[in-house]
């Protein structure tokens, strides 16, 4: 057990992003107040607060739809994250209600199974367009497409998530979903405080909308 949380050297702890199973049941045997960041785990019962990524990807997808794109691949390995696999679902719920296969083959996988980013490999069949987990991955799809010989958004569409400084020095800059990291923060301070003073959060689980951002890469 970590020092901090045997010597209560801390009033209440806030966990951002996916943390060891092990780890979260080391927190609760320590009866210390926390909240999980942008990311839960079924298996634990936790207060969190998420950005609501299974809609911002079902927008990404549906107006990749919209464009006319009707082959579409997912970058992403799901069983990384939980905001991976909630991306994913997005991505499955929008070509299922446009009648679009999900093909398995167009599951690119981006990291290995210690969360480390693994090079991208394209199918051998080609989609027109690949809906990316988040912007940073989307970034090194574009460049591999351009260096394949391959126009964005000309011959592939792609995009990205979270609107991080990737979408922007991207060429072309790349549309993508505005996570609203600010609201976030506040929320699961709030949250947080309020579990402090021995009053119940206001949710067990809080879910921040985003915005989509249309650029030039679809």
């Amino acid at each position: 057990m970590p020092t901090f949380l045997v010597n209560r050297k801390v009033d209440g702890l806030i966990f951002m992003g996916e943390i060891d199973r092990r780890y979260l049941a080391t927190a609760i045997q320590s009866g210390l107040p926390f909240m999980l960041l942008d990311f839960y785990d079924d298996a634990i019962a936790a207060d969190c607060v998420l950005s609501d990524n299974t809609s911002g990807s079902y927008m990404i997808t549906e107006h990749l739809i919209e464009t006319g794109r009707r082959n579409i691949a997912f970058v992403g390995s799901v069983l990384s994250t939980s905001s991976i696999m909630d991306r994913y679902l997005g991505y499955v719920k929008a070509l299922m209600r446009a009648k679009l296969p999900v093909r398995p083959e167009w599951l690119i996988e981006d990291r290995d199974s210690r969360g480390i980013f693994i090079p991208i490999t394209l199918p051998i069949e080609m989609p027109d367009a690949f809906v990316c987990n988040c912007d940073e991955v989307a970034f090194n799809v574009v460049e591999l497409l351009k260096r394949r010989g391959y126009r964005v958004p000309q011959d592939v569409a792609v995009t990205g998530y979270d609107d991080f400084r990737y979408s922007t020095i991207c060429s072309p800059p790349m549309t993508t979903h505005r996570v609203d990291v600010d609201e976030m923060a506040r929320t699961v301070v709030a949250q947080l405080c309020r579990k402090m003073s021995h009053k119940q959060p206001l949710a067990p689980t809080v879910v921040i909308p985003g915005a989509f951002v249309r650029r030039e890469s679809t």
